[in-house]
């Protein structure tokens, strides 16, 4: 069985890979991951007013 991984925003599974999201480190220099479905991540883009084609 292969890994299914789920948007940590909405909790759908990822049929396509939108973008991964690291936290900054804490006292411990631990950071963690989110995986960020297609729509999230657009959603995202448009909350932060990214105007630039990355």
């Amino acid at each position: 069985m292969g890994i299914k991984p789920k948007c940590d925003k909405c909790g759908n599974e990822l049929s396509n890979f939108g973008a991964l999201l690291f936290s900054p480190p804490d006292e411990k220099n631990i950071t963690k991951k989110y995986h960020i479905c297609e729509k999230c991540y657009e959603n995202m883009k448009k909350a932060l007013k990214c105007q630039k084609k990355i």
